[in-house]
């Protein structure tokens, strides 16, 4: 899977890094409850699969690097009078000469040496036929989607540590959005609509570069640690459910969960908001931190057997929904569901039963 190479007018890979906004969309929540009277994994499941694409979505970002360093030699000049050979040993050190480039590079050979060779490979063929190092980092883009979705589910065999791993990806990750962009639905419509905010943050050297670039060396740390693993638990227990529970108490109680169920009910038979800047005025990061804070506390048993399910659920996402995902197409998280174990029901519409219990 790839998204290769974007033309004007299409999507914007910053969206990557901020929660899927349709899931807090009125007109995409259920309000009926499949599973009356007991716990909905669904949602445990479902923000688990924000902090999944979160990680594949900073492994996404750099296809949007338009601009580098001054103290950074061209690619031009890295490969001049050098062979195919001779260019991937040179972009090996010089693609990304930073310290996040090259830790991330330095792990890739270290446990993946023939992805190391196939992403050298693929950047010295587009610097020597005149690609720069925009070009470069969008065939890094590329190849970072291919390397993520069929190593999954090796990521998922890492338990605990890798569920912790994603959560802090995924905080990071609400830390940079809180930065650069702020996090009203209406501050993110205004940042993302604008074209040259992205080049500006995204740039090379740049803080969003340096998060997408230590986010894809943990991720390969992680493959690298699962993929002789023995398969990750998914079997739910009586103490996963009294985990659910405490989490479900802690959730119901968070001012921007409570919006959300207002706006729900306040929208029954009435149009959907059309844009961002219609929503509800949710803070998604201070939402986003909130159940990371909260999934942080969950057992170290719940969390091997959760972020096994999780992590297998998107193995088996559709390939059309991972390419828009992960190419910034705007997908809906109307499509999170076709992961979740038969039976969840609806996260938001669980939480109303229960406070209506």
């Amino acid at each position: 899977m790839s998204f290769g190479k974007r033309g004007k007018g299409e999507g914007h890979p910053a969206r990557d890094l901020l929660p899927p906004m349709e899931a807090a969309a009125p007109t995409t929540v259920r309000t009926s409850v499949t599973n009356p009277g007991g716990i909905d994994k669904g949602f445990i499941a479902l923000a688990i699969g924000v902090i999944l694409v979160s990680g594949g979505g900073a492994l996404a970002a750099p296809s949007v690097l338009g601009m580098f360093g001054s103290q950074v030699r061209p690619i031009e000049e890295v490969v001049a009078g050098l062979d195919r050979a001779q260019a991937k040993a040179a972009l090996a050190r010089e693609a990304f000469p930073d310290t996040e480039g090259r830790t991330f590079m330095t792990a890739l050979q270290k446990h993946f040496p023939t992805q190391h060779d196939k992403l050298t490979t693929v950047l010295a063929d587009e610097a020597l036929s005149g690609g720069n190092r925009d070009a470069l980092l969008m065939e890094f883009s590329k190849w970072s989607i291919e390397f993520a979705a069929p190593n999954l589910t090796a990521i998922s065999r890492t338990g605990a540590e890798g569920f912790d791993e994603f959560l802090t990806i995924a905080d990071g990750a609400f830390g940079l959005v809180e930065k650069t962009a702020g996090c009203t639905p209406q501050k993110l419509e205004a940042f993302i609509s604008n074209p040259e905010n992205m080049q500006k943050q995204w740039a090379y050297g740049s803080e969003g570069y340096k998060f997408s670039m230590k986010t894809s060396a943990a991720l390969i740390n992680l493959a690298a640690k699962g993929r002789n693993a023995p398969p990750a638990p998914t079997d739910m227990r009586d103490e996963d459910n009294q985990a659910f529970m405490t989490f479900f108490v802690g959730m119901m109680s968070d001012p921007q969960v409570k919006e959300l169920m207002q706006a729900s009910t306040r929208s029954r038979g009435k149009a959907g908001p059309n844009s961002l800047a219609d929503m509800p005025d949710i803070n998604v990061c201070k939402l986003g931190q909130s159940i990371s804070e909260k999934l942080r506390r969950l057992p170290h048993g719940t969390k091997e057997r959760i972020f096994g399910m999780a992590a297998q659920g998107l193995g088996q996402m559709q390939g059309r929904m991972m390419d828009d995902i992960m190419s910034g197409k705007g997908a809906s998280m109307n499509g999170l569901p076709l992961m979740l174990p038969k039976g969840s029901g609806s996260a938001l519409g669980q939480m109303e039963h229960m406070t209506q219990r």
